[in-house]
C-alpha cells in the first residue's frame, strides 16, 4: 500500500480508454464528489481492478451509449473508498449475477456479443478481496449494470509490512502508463450532436448535408424512431416535422418532455404553410421550444438552432454566477421542473449538513449516481456535488444580506467545516468576498 493521488491516478487510467469508446462511439463519463481525494491503496491492484471494469463496460455498451466511473468516500466512512463503474448496455441476467464473479462463468446474454466476462470478474473479485474490500453488481437485462466496490483507503487499517513509505509530492508519484493514443483527439463528442426526424428523404438528405458542416447529425423517419434514437444519443437538439407517419411531430414532442432522461432537449418543429393554427399551438403546449414554416431557408434553421443553444448556455452561466438566480432558470419542462424542486428541496432542508452529497441525493431519490450525474449535468452543467455546492453559495448570499450573522455562522449554517475554504469558495463562485455583503 502507498500514499496515492486516488482522482489523479483513477483519472489516468480512464483517459486510456478514451479512444476505445471513441471508435465505438460510448461517451465516457467521470466524476467525484471530492475536489481532492488522498489515501493508501496497492496502485497495481486498484489499476487493475478498474481497467478489468471499465473494460467490459464499453465491451458490452452498443453504440451511442454511457458508461460512468463514479468515486467517492463512503458516505458514513471517510477510511473507505467507493467506486462505480455503471453502463446503459446489454445487462446481465437475474440468474447470472450471483455467479458472475465465478471464475470462467459466462453470463447467459453475453454469448451473443462473443465477449464473455471469462476470467476478467473473479480476477476483479480476487483482487478486490486481496485489498480487504467488497464488491457487488446491480443489473437489469437491456437496461444496464452497475459495478460498485469498496476498499479501505486508510493506513491505519493495514499492517506495517502491508504499507509502503515513500515521498507523496504529486510530481514524484509512479504515473500509470498511458495506452499510446493515435488520434489527436480522444473526446467522444468531437461536435455536438442533433437529431433531424423528417419523413421526406429529399428534405431530410438536404437538411443533414447542411447541418453535417456545423453539428454530428442523427437521422429518423418518423416519431417512434426518433425517440429510440433520441433515449441512445441524448442530441444537443432535434429538428423534428410535425407531419409524419407513425408518430408524428407533436406526439413526438410531447413523448419526449414526458420523459425524464431526454426531458431537457430542446425541439425545434417544422411545419407546411396549410398546416392550420392549432396544429402549431398544439406543438407549443406540448413544449415545443420553436416553429418553422416550410419551406424555409436552412441558414434561417440553424439561426434558430444557435440561439436556443446558445440562450441554453447563457442561462446555466447565469445560474452559477448570479447570486439571485433561481433554478427555474435551467427548467424547461414541468418534468424537469418537479425534478429539480425535489433536489433543490433535498439540498436545502439538509443544507446545515457538512456531509450532505451526492450518494444522499441518490438514496433519497432512488436513482443511481450515474443517472443522477448525467440529469444535473445536461441541465446545469455542473456536476452533482459543484450543484449542491452552488446551492449551498447562494442560500449563503441571502443569509449574509439579512446582516444577521457573520461569515464564521454563516459557514455553519450551510454545511462547510472551514471559513476560509468557504470564502475561498464564494469568491470565485460571485467575483467578491462575502464580507462585501456585511458592509
Amino acid at each position: 500500500m502507498s500514499s496515492t493521488d486516488i482522482l489523479q491516478y483513477t483519472q489516468n487510467t480512464f483517459d486510456s480508454f478514451k479512444e476505445f469508446a471513441y471508435n465505438k462511439e460510448i461517451r465516457l463519463n467521470f466524476n467525484s464528489e471530492n475536489e481532492v481525494l488522498f489515501g493508501w491503496i496497492d496502485r497495481d491492484k486498484y489499476d487493475k481492478i478498474l481497467y478489468n471494469l471499465l473494460s467490459n463496460a464499453i465491451k458490452f455498451t452498443n453504440k451511442y451509449g454511457h458508461v460512468d466511473l463514479f468515486v467517492r468516500l463512503k458516505s458514513d466512512s471517510s477510511d473507505y473508498l467507493v467506486v462505480e463503474v455503471s453502463d446503459d448496455g446489454i445487462g446481465i441476467p437475474q440468474k447470472s449475477q450471483e455467479k458472475i464473479f465465478k471464475r470462467f462463468y459466462q453470463a447467459t446474454n453475453s454469448k451473443e456479443n462473443n465477449t464473455g466476462s471469462g476470467i476478467g470478474l473473479s480476477l476483479v473479485k480476487a483482487l478486490v478481496d486481496l485489498h480487504k474490500g467488497t464488491i457487488s453488481v446491480q443489473s437489469t437485462p437491456n437496461k444496464g449494470s452497475v459495478f460498485s466496490f469498496e476498499i479501505p483507503i486508510s493506513r491505519e487499517l493495514y499492517s506495517k509490512n502491508e504499507v509502503f513509505e515513500f515521498v507523496t509530492n504529486i510530481e514524484e508519484q509512479e504515473q500509470i502508463p498511458k495506452v499510446p493514443l493515435k488520434k489527436t483527439t480522444t473526446n467522444t463528442d468531437i461536435k455536438e450532436k442533433i437529431l433531424v426526424v423528417e419523413d421526406n428523404t429529399e428534405l431530410r438528405k438536404y437538411l443533414i448535408d447542411y447541418l453535417s458542416n456545423y453539428y454530428k447529425v442523427y437521422e429518423a423517419e418518423n416519431g417512434e424512431e426518433g425517440l429510440q434514437i433520441c433515449r441512445q444519443v441524448k442530441p444537443i437538439l432535434c429538428v423534428a416535422d410535425v407531419m409524419m407517419p407513425v408518430k408524428n411531430g407533436i406526439e413526438f414532442c410531447e413523448e419526449l418532455k414526458n420523459d425524464e432522461f431526454i426531458s431537457h432537449i430542446p425541439v425545434i418543429l417544422l411545419t407546411a404553410l396549410s398546416e392550420n393554427e392549432d396544429k402549431v399551438k398544439g406543438g407549443y403546449n406540448v413544449g415545443a421550444d420553436g416553429y418553422l414554416v416550410k419551406p424555409f431557408d436552412p441558414s434561417l434553421l440553424k439561426s434558430i438552432m444557435v440561439n436556443i443553444i446558445k440562450s441554453r448556455l447563457e442561462l446555466k452561466t447565469k445560474f452559477s454566477d448570479d447570486a439571485d438566480s433561481e433554478i427555474g432558470l435551467l427548467t424547461h419542462s414541468p418534468v424537469d421542473e418537479v425534478l429539480m424542486e425535489k433536489i433543490s428541496k433535498l439540498i436545502e432542508d439538509n443544507i446545515s449538513k457538512p456531509d450532505l452529497t451526492t450518494s444522499f441525493l441518490c438514496e433519497e431519490l432512488g436513482v443511481s449516481s450515474s443517472k443522477l450525474y448525467r440529469k444535473i449535468k445536461e441541465l446545469t452543467d455542473l456536476a452533482p456535488n459543484e450543484f449542491i455546492r452552488t446551492i449551498r453559495l447562494k442560500k449563503s448570499v441571502q443569509l449574509l444580506k439579512t446582516k444577521k450573522h457573520n461569515v464564521s455562522e454563516v459557514t455553519d449554517l450551510i454545511g462547510f467545516n472551514d471559513p476560509l475554504y468557504f470564502s475561498r469558495c464564494f469568491k470565485k463562485q460571485f467575483g467578491y468576498p462575502p464580507s462585501k455583503l456585511l458592509k
